[in-house]
């Protein structure tokens, strides 16, 4: 630590004594020159192009996609029989997808942003849910 003092101190001491060195000494000094139009650097900044992700369409997301958020769900208007569903749990308690009848699902999803996956039933209908852990929580299901 004392190194590092002593080296501030020096370089302090320094930087003063070359200030006041810097005065004319008694004879004229040439005129500036004239500095360039534009200024010139040897160096360039370029920014690499960032990798391009191809984004899923925001309507496909929100066809297959139920959602879970502020206690509620957000259910798609419709999906196909057997078509692949992805629960998306943006609370952050834990939540089920629990069919109300016949146990045709029961899906657990994690909070803090947990996502699982399941089938939608093979027979149209609607489909009454609900989630074990929060008696306020109901969603219907519709399969066209």
């Amino acid at each position: 630590m004392k190194r590092i003092g002593a080296l501030i101190g020096s370089f302090l001491l320094s930087a003063a004594t070359l200030t006041a060195c810097g005065g004319t000494n008694g004879t004229k000094e040439s005129a500036p020159s004239p500095s360039p139009a534009s200024p010139t650097s040897e160096y360039s900044i370029s920014q690499a192009p960032s990798p391009s992700v191809p984004n899923p369409p925001a309507a496909q997301d929100a066809a297959s996609q139920i959602v879970i958020s502020n206690m509620a769900f957000a259910v798609p208007s419709s999906v196909k029989p057997g078509q692949q569903l992805t629960i998306v749990n943006k609370d952050d308690p834990n939540h089920t997808v629990t069919a109300d009848e016949d146990n045709l699902f029961d899906i657990r999803v994690s909070g803090g942003g947990g996502t699982q996956t399941f089938t939608a039933p093979p027979t149209p209908g609607t489909y009454p849910f609900h989630c074990k852990y929060h008696a306020d929580m109901h969603g219907l299901l519709s399969v066209q």
